[in-house]
């Protein structure tokens, strides 16, 4: 009778099938859940709770529990509650039992392999069960036999699962009272790092590449995270994942969360303090199998592109879903018009108090059914809201409460920056609240050089806040996105008419990549309103490996790495009349102490301007400079800073201009543009669209 009891289970296996086991590829990015009383397969896209099932016929007629992927094979091995052994699982999802040796007669719940060696570890608590290890590797000389290390009432812990770390030699687990432990596996040890702020049954724990714990409660598939390695770890809703009575999961521990490779996951794009990239928690949809959309368009992203280097920037524009009907001004009423693509729930919120978060009192719409089509919503502007810019942030998905941050399995999340205005004002924006304009700039003048117009090149946006005849402020906004230039320049805007008396200086709001500037780009010494955004554009961008200019040269095309705003308060408001016409007077000058022209000078600093065609010089200028070389400016004539054919140094263009790429003469771009010149704009009045361009010597 022993000898049969002995031959149990090797015979039991003997008598079973062969199939030829193949490994998963790679160390996957997604995690694995098992689930049911008759096992299912499912793979978990940690980030946003997505899952699909894997498979629902694995060759067991029971559970499967304490699942682990092990880095060193590439293969998943789980408790098996039919075989009562250890089976191993290939990239076909059956399973193969595995004749394992000096087993407890019963079944584990908890298990994981370590990565720093080839070893299963199980853990059952009772005094008759205990931690086990199986070693995996099968030239060891004790290859799957049982090897108890300390017996589970010693090591009496709560836990559900637990899983390794990348870099040490613990394992990790929450138990159902929020206990995190920290598990030394080699001498049987554990102990309490923190009270991690959440509690219930955590059946399925991962971690990721960074060190970072994610666990699953059955009830709900919450999914949370920490970071152990902080002296007091606290768990934060990570993503929304599936609920199961019977919950246990593994991934590969050396993958990151989200894989780089065919990304489907949308992102914001506010600043990362309002909990925009995956660091940060932020705000994620999946899109694998979504059917919400906000307007027309959503992408999918590895991670966040955060402003100012946006998914606008880099990929489709696809904050489109959203239009703000009305202004945001203190005390009224808001209405957006929402287009709405499936039936889900809308969240949104504003930062009224401007602090760079998202807090709990500024959601506007929670949880609002939306159908198919144009969706109006109303929402009042707080009293206690602050005049200026900041950002909303909108959220659809078919999950009906969802907070600022974390991750969702459908739907999208669109983020705007907005304007806060006082009561009575509205703003008129230059092209548009989200569109931009070109300046381009050739930085040869008073000579023709290379005149392929990308010296400097900067997207460019104003606004104008006003009631019906006076305006209380004026804001300039820009992204410098090329610098083509061995030259130095700075880049300065001029309020045409406007003296520097008239500004409110203590209330001038500037800010360099989302960051406030202290000191006031107000320039000192001059009568007129003048304002520095920058002295040298190079302090400002680099480059890029194996590139000699930013961004004019082909495979140099890096994101957009600078932007800018400038907030201009008036003392007392400007009557509408006095306003100079947009884009105002945007000029770059040279920087102090560095060479430029010959002609003007070896180092002419801030005496030399190039301004859009037309527009006299500011008082820094030296006038000496007028007339020299190429240059045919007439001040009698009000002509300034062109050839004696007409063709400019600077130019306007109101799209986001394709603008040529470096040594690339404008001419040859586009073709249309001397025509254009030569009429004074009478024909040839869309020389600027890319499709009249050689496209071959653009800049993309």
């Amino acid at each position: 009778m022993k000898l049969y009891k002995r031959c149990l289970l090797p015979c039991l296996i003997a008598s079973l099938p062969a199939f030829a086991e193949e490994p998963f590829n790679a160390c996957p990015s997604e995690a694995f859940l098992i689930q049911d009383t008759i096992a299912k397969l499912y793979g978990v896209e940690l980030a946003t709770g997505h899952y699909q099932l894997l498979s629902d016929e694995m060759g067991t007629a029971n559970k499967l529990n304490a699942i682990a992927f092990n880095f060193h094979d590439d293969f998943l091995y789980a408790w098996s509650s039919e075989y009562q052994t250890l089976v191993r699982i290939g990239s076909d999802y059956k399973v193969n039992p595995l004749a394992t040796n000096g087993n407890p007669n019963k079944t584990f719940y908890v298990g994981d392999v370590s990565l720093e060696e080839n070893i299963y570890y199980a853990y059952r608590p009772g005094s008759e069960f205990g931690l086990y290890a199986y070693t995996l590797d099968e030239t060891s000389p004790d290859y799957l036999e049982a090897r108890r290390i300390v017996d589970g009432g010693t090591l009496n812990m709560k836990i559900f699962d637990f899983a390794f770390h990348p870099f040490n030699s613990y394992a990790y687990s929450v138990d159902s009272q929020g206990k995190l432990y920290e598990i030394d596996v080699n001498l049987g040890t554990a102990r309490v790092l923190s009270e991690v702020g959440v509690s219930g049954t955590f059946g399925a724990v991962y971690f990721d590449v960074s060190g970072r714990l994610y666990f699953s409660r059955n009830s709900d598939g919450h999914v949370f995270r920490l970071d152990v390695a902080e002296s007091e770890p606290l768990a934060e809703f990570f993503a929304f994942g599936p609920s199961s009575s019977n919950n246990d999961g593994a991934r590969c521990a050396m993958a990151p969360i989200v894989s780089e490779v065919n990304a489907e996951i949308d992102f914001g794009d506010a600043p990362d303090s309002y909990g925009t990239t995956l660091d940060q928690n932020g705000a994620r949809h999946g899109l694998k199998d979504s059917l919400l959309v906000l307007g027309a368009l959503v992408d999918g992203e590895s991670d966040s592109y955060t402003f100012p280097l946006s998914d606008e920037e880099t990929a489709d524009a696809d904050e489109d879903g959203v239009v703000f009907v009305t202004n945001l001004e203190i005390g009224e009423e808001a209405l957006v018009q929402v287009q709405a693509q499936g039936e889900g729930y809308l969240n949104a919120w504003i930062d009224w108090d401007r602090n760079g978060v998202f807090d709990i009192d500024e959601q506007i719409i929670s949880a609002q059914s939306l159908t198919e089509g144009e969706n109006i919503q109303s929402f009042p502007v707080p009293l206690a809201a602050l005049v200026g810019d900041t950002w909303a942030r909108f959220r659809y998905s078919s999950t009906e409460n969802l907070g600022a941050t974390g991750g969702v399995a459908d739907g999208e999340v669109e983020d705007y920056a907005v304007t806060v205005s006082e009561t009575g004002v509205s703003s008129v924006y230059y092209p548009s609240a989200q569109d931009w304009s070109t300046l381009a700039y050739e930085d040869n003048w008073p000579s023709v050089g290379d005149y392929d117009m990308n010296d400097m090149v900067l997207h460019y946006r104003t606004a104008i806040s006003k009631n019906e005849t006076e305006v209380r402020r004026v804001r300039i906004q820009g992204q410098l996105a090329a610098v083509g230039a061995s030259y130095h320049n700075g880049f300065a805007v001029h309020l045409p008419g406007i003296l520097r008396s008239q500004i409110r200086e203590s209330g001038i709001e500037f800010t360099i990549n989302r960051k406030k500037v202290a000191l006031s780009p107000l320039e000192v010494g001059r009568p007129e309103a003048i304002f520095i955004v920058f002295e040298n554009s190079w302090a400002y961008v680099s480059a890029g490996e194996d590139c000699k200019y930013y961004r004019t040269e082909p495979q140099c095309a890096s994101d957009i790495q600078m932007e800018f705003s400038i907030s201009i308060p008036f003392k007392n408001a400007l009557p509408l009349a006095d306003m100079p016409d947009v884009p105002f007077d945007p000029f770059l000058f040279a920087t102090a102490n560095t060479e430029h022209n010959p002609l003007v000078g070896s180092r002419p600093g801030r005496s030399l301007e190039i301004h859009l065609k037309n527009k006299p010089p500011t008082s820094a200028f030296n006038p000496e400079f007028l007339g020299m070389g190429d240059d045919a400016s007439d001040t009698s004539a009000g002509r300034y800073f062109q050839t004696e054919n007409g063709m400019p140094w600077a130019m306007h263009i109101a799209n986001r201009w394709m603008y040529p790429k470096e040594y690339m003469d404008v001419l040859y771009t586009y073709p249309k543009f001397e025509g254009f010149v030569s009429s004074s704009g009478s024909t040839n009045r869309q020389w600027y669209l890319h499709q009249e361009a050689n496209r071959q010597n653009t800049f993309e």
